[in-house]
């Protein structure tokens, strides 16, 4: 039934209603910073600093755009989608296999889900600088491969703890039918486990992208001009330059954009995946 349905009463109605504006006012609420930086990346620069501020651009630009993404800007973002994409990909295939051992030969509240999980919980300051010395040694420092090494040590352990969880969901007796019937280890993985498991790898991959994308320590300290992640990129906007807020804004909007974009896609297949393992239990 609607808020207008005949079938309300005047009061259900109301309540409704009322109900229904609070609900758009506290979306408007977590919605002003991002709504804010949008307005601001279309503002030129002099209007930026007028007392009092203009809520709408009197003359909205594009330039933000193309000077935020030709300082800096542009490469933070390619190389923040190299490095979170590769790093993800990596988590998600050695976290499964590890995963499925801790599910099925480990009890489900066991010491080792914990230690797993702990690793997780280090603070990032305590074993830069070790890692800086070892990426110096090793001639890791300011390279790709490196910053996707770090970002897969340090997502990891969330990945396999929460596959982990999901695939002790699967009943063993799925796996124990298809061996009765003969079928072989990969079309096990592919056929039951893989299509099972959906959801969590999809919840696994999209907390690993959303951490590797917004990481700042290890990127400042074990990177130096080679590469520069996009967190690094805006931070360098405040260190070299008086910072221009529109510019930062441009940035910062089609920085969203890409996380965004993955997670409504994913949180469509996320829904699908659930309806269609609760729909065939």
């Amino acid at each position: 039934m609607t808020a207008f349905s005949p079938k309300l009463s005047p009061g259900e109605r109301l309540s409704t209603i009322l109900r229904h504006i609070a609900m758009t006012l506290l979306l408007l609420l977590f919605l002003a910073p991002l709504i804010w930086l949008l307005i601001t990346a279309f503002k030129p620069y002099t209007e930026l600093f007028i007392s009092p501020p203009t809520i709408l651009p009197a003359d909205a630009t594009l330039e933000n755009f193309s000077k935020g993404w030709a300082i800096g800007g542009g490469k933070g973002i390619t190389d923040s989608l190299i490095v979170s994409s590769i790093s993800t990909a990596f988590c998600l295939i050695l976290g499964y296999p590890a995963a499925y051992a801790l599910a099925r030969r480990f009890p489900p509240h066991g010491q080792l889900s914990f230690t797993i999980l702990s690793l997780r919980m280090m603070p990032p300051i305590v074993p830069v600088i070790g890692f800086y010395l070892m990426f110096q040694k090793f001639s890791l420092f300011d390279t790709y491969s490196g910053l996707i090494l770090i970002y897969t040590f340090m997502n990891l352990p969330l990945v396999i703890w929460l596959l982990s969880e999901f695939l002790r969901q699967i009943p063993k007796s799925y796996e124990e039918a298809a061996r009765i019937d003969g079928a072989p280890w990969y079309r096990l993985f592919w056929d039951i486990l893989l299509p099972l498991s959906k959801p969590g790898i999809l919840t696994a991959g999209i907390l690993s992208m959303i951490f590797a994308w917004n990481e700042f320590l290890f990127a400042l300290v074990l990177t130096g001009e080679k590469v520069i992640t996009l967190p690094k990129a805006l931070a360098s906007f405040f260190l070299f330059q008086q910072p221009n807020w529109g510019q930062l804004g441009a940035i910062g909007i089609v920085a969203i954009g890409p996380l965004l974009i993955i997670s409504f896609y994913m949180q469509r297949a996320l829904i699908r995946s659930f309806s269609v393992e609760l729909g065939g239990r």
